[in-house]
């Protein structure tokens, strides 16, 4: 059976960020790295379950989906939405809520975000190429994986959903989702991410009734880039495990 896998990129940038993470998955399976709504060549405003409902009306059922940063929100509500669908998650770097509260200590506040909406619509291939040389910082192959990645996550420009996505990530709470996701999940998280850190992750485990965290001590918010051979290890035998039980 063809193992299907549809990988959803995160905030300001698009489905080419997982070109080069894509040649490092096996051979026969069927993967698919579409933009989400405001990303890409997609015009139009982010909306959450926009997002998600579009993502899962072009999924085979019994999909394997990955979800990293915004697009793992997206993921969570696939899967509580559509969980015919979807046979595993795959999480990566992603929250169920990003904003900081008093019943929820392991949340940030979103000003990093929003500086970062400003300059990229400044120069996005400035700021672009800046916010991952810092993920990938403690990789010796920085620069050679920059120049791979770079040229097709830039040819589209600057995303036009960057403030719609933005307002998306700052009111998302999915918290209330989780014990209904029974689908098999995996959590995988860099341990030196400072953007959405481990302990987003550990939230995430220990409210889904299906979870399994793998922390990798060197990445930042990136590990499917900087450590890319590590995920694609850790992804494929995940999945012939969820896909043999």
């Amino acid at each position: 059976m063809t193992t299907h896998l549809c990988l959803i990129h995160g905030w300001a940038v698009n489905g080419a960020i997982f070109n080069e993470f894509r040649r490092r998955l096996p051979e026969n399976w069927h993967t698919s790295a579409p933009h989400l709504l405001g990303h890409g060549d997609n015009a139009q405003d982010f909306d959450l379950l926009a997002a998600a409902d579009t993502m899962a009306a072009n999924l085979p059922d019994n999909s394997f989906v990955l979800g990293w940063s915004l697009g793992g929100l997206v993921a969570l509500h696939m899967a509580a939405r559509f969980p015919e669908r979807i046979k595993g998650l795959i999480l990566c770097n992603t929250f169920a809520k990003f904003q900081a509260a008093a019943d929820y200590p392991q949340g940030l506040n979103a000003h990093s975000l929003q500086r970062m909406t400003v300059l990229f619509q400044e120069d996005y291939p400035k700021y672009l190429r800046q916010f991952l040389e810092l993920q990938l910082l403690h990789n010796a192959d920085r620069k050679q994986i920059l120049n791979e990645i770079l040229p097709d996550t830039m040819r589209y420009g600057t995303p036009t959903a960057l403030q719609s996505a933005l307002a998306a990530i700052e009111h998302a709470d999915a918290r209330q989702l989780l014990p209904k996701i029974a689908t098999p999940t995996l959590l995988l998280y860099g341990g030196k991410d400072t953007i959405t850190p481990p302990r987003m992750g550990e939230y995430l485990a220990a409210n889904l009734p299906h979870a399994e965290f793998h922390l990798i001590d060197k990445a930042a918010h990136a590990p499917f880039l900087s450590h890319a051979d590590v995920c694609a290890d850790v992804l494929a035998d995940w999945v012939e495990r969820v896909s043999q039980a």
